[in-house]
């Protein structure tokens, strides 16, 4: 899994995840990922990624292939109120690849808005990458 073509402006970052298939065998993906921030102490900071709008389909990839869904944050900076966001400092990413129970951790250094009321952070369905 990894994490490309960011781009950043006013307050908004977007990002796509790929995920490839390293076995040797077909594999199937469908649905979302489950998407969250997570603290230097490796727990869950601020709420899951909510789902973005999008058509949910069965991608297949053989050997080396790779499939993609959109991350997309509204970081704090100008957007919410301090109080509400409650800026907190992230070591990365756990991502769930969709319908699976093993998350990776994608490592990066950020801050984020980890209060209880704001869903800054959503993320697309998969598609072929």
């Amino acid at each position: 899994m990894t994490q490309k073509d960011a781009s950043v402006g006013a307050g908004q970052y977007y990002s796509t995840l790929v995920f490839t298939n390293t076995s040797a065998t077909p594999c199937t993906m469908t649905g979302y990922p489950g998407v969250s921030y997570v603290g230097a102490d490796g727990v869950q900071s601020g709420n899951a990624a909510a789902r973005a709008a999008g058509t949910v389909t069965t991608v297949t990839l053989g050997p080396g292939q790779t499939a993609k869904a959109t991350l997309h944050d509204s970081n704090g900076v100008g957007g919410y109120d301090p109080n509400e966001c409650r800026l907190s400092p992230a070591k990365g990413l756990r991502i769930y690849p969709p319908n699976e129970k093993a998350a990776m951790l994608l490592p990066w250094a950020t801050e984020h808005c980890a209060g209880p009321t704001i869903h800054a952070l959503t993320v697309g369905p998969v598609e072929r990458g």
